[in-house]
């Protein structure tokens, strides 16, 4: 059964016009770009994650453009840099089949988590606030902000 209208013939053609979008490609290659950069950095050495916590250098943008880094930007690094350095002493991805930098990033999570208490703590203490409600607001604010911003 053929539908109202339409009509079989033997003859048919079709144009087509295939358009390169230029921002897809260029966002295509800039990921490509990426991606190979990831895959080169996979084989990091201890020492090399440290060297990498104490550089500050430029970066590329959306365009690929090299951006040099602000000076905010050099000023953060070295308020930072102690955390970048012990942060540094989670193994590579690629030792132990990653379980030795899933384990350590663990560890450092709690390590953390038990700074920002000691600080919350000392903070309520200084303000005369109780530690229940120390808890409720310094430490679940600390740690849900930056999940927050960082979600945005």
């Amino acid at each position: 059964m053929t539908p109202a209208g339409a009509k079989l013939s033997k003859k048919s053609f079709m144009i087509v016009n295939i358009v390169t979008d230029v921002e897809s490609k260029k966002k295509n290659d800039l990921l490509n770009q990426l991606l190979s950069k990831v895959e080169e950095e996979e084989e990091t050495t201890w020492s090399q994650q440290f060297i990498t916590a104490c550089m500050l250098h430029p970066t590329k943008n959306d365009d690929g453009e090299i951006v040099d880094f602000a000076p905010i930007d050099g000023a953060l690094h070295f308020i930072c840099i102690g955390w970048k350095i012990f942060f540094s002493l989670v193994p590579p991805p690629h030792y132990a089949h990653g379980w030795g930098c899933f384990f350590a990033s663990l560890g450092m999570i709690g390590i953390v988590t038990a700074i920002v208490e000691k600080f919350a703590t000392l903070f309520g203490c200084i303000l005369g606030v109780p530690p229940p409600i120390t808890a409720i607001t310094f430490v679940a604010l600390g740690t849900s902000l930056p999940d927050t911003l960082a979600s945005m």
